[in-house]
């Protein structure tokens, strides 16, 4: 067992579970795969810990319809090349990828609820990309995430983002929100990211934006750009602020027309 390098379980209507510490002690794995397994909907507490694998490591989940990862199902893994997870209806519980030492890239779909602190004690991650998905992101949800090159959320549908959704964050490259429906972003949604690159807001379209500081702060470096935002009473606040700090956010054209429209109702009430 010690020196199996692939297990791929394909077209496997029985598989419903995936016990405890199932693939503890293979060190020479390189590649996990699950390939229409009906039966398989939820990933158990420590399910893919103790592995200890020394190259790294694929784990796919294809045509499975994954609904839950509970906390800590991966538990200590290390030297994960690629996980890829297409969920349906994925809800992903608090802890579900805590305590891993450096995955490369982190890719999940079918995501329909978030819990906080899904990343609590994990480093070292590439990219990590969340696309079609329908999800709320409240408080705390990436707390304790570090070392991370680009976090990416794109074709997804998000109707808010709370405060300090993004809080707890350490060391992240680039945040990155493209080609979403976004319902509200809080003020101070991207608030206590220590040491972020840069936040880029890319070709979404936006509900509202509570205040100015949902995306500007002087410690953010942030980019926006093809925006589509609806027009509305809530943001009149961009009346007031000054068209350069827009401009300086790179092409915010949209956005500095709104800021003028909203100028010239206002002096006509």
């Amino acid at each position: 067992m010690e020196k199996l390098i692939r297990i791929e379980f394909e077209n496997n209507p029985n598989l419903g579970i995936i016990e405890k510490l199932a693939f503890k002690g293979l060190k020479k794995i390189r590649l996990i795969r699950f390939f229409n397994c009906p039966s398989l909907t939820e990933l158990q507490k420590n399910a893919f810990s103790g592995i200890q694998n020394q190259m790294g490591l694929k784990i796919h989940f294809e045509k499975t319809p994954i609904h839950r990862i509970d906390g800590h199902t991966f538990r200590n893994a290390q030297n994960i090349r690629e996980l890829i997870i297409s969920g349906e209806e994925l809800a992903l519980s608090r802890h579900c990828f805590a305590n891993i030492n450096q995955l490369d890239f982190l890719t999940i779909s079918g995501v329909v609820l978030i819990e906080p602190e899904i990343f609590t004690n994990s480093t070292r991650f590439h990219v990590i990309h969340v696309k079609n998905s329908q999800f709320d992101i409240p408080p705390n949800t990436f707390s304790s995430l570090s070392h991370t090159s680009h976090f990416l959320i794109e074709h997804s549908k998000i109707p808010s983002i709370a405060p300090d959704a993004f809080s707890g964050l350490t060391t992240i490259q680039v945040i990155e929100l493209h080609a979403c429906q976004i319902g509200t972003i809080s003020a101070r949604a991207f608030a206590n990211v220590e040491n972020l690159g840069e936040l880029k807001i890319l070709r979404n379209t936006i509900g509202d934006l509570d205040t100015s500081e949902s995306i500007m702060s002087k410690s953010l470096k942030t980019r926006m750009e093809e925006n589509t935002l609806e027009c509305n009473c809530g943001m009149k606040w961009m009346a007031s602020v000054e068209y350069n700090c827009f401009i300086s956010f790179d092409s915010l054209i949209r956005q500095v027309e709104m800021s003028q429209n909203f100028k010239r109702s206002t002096k006509k009430e």
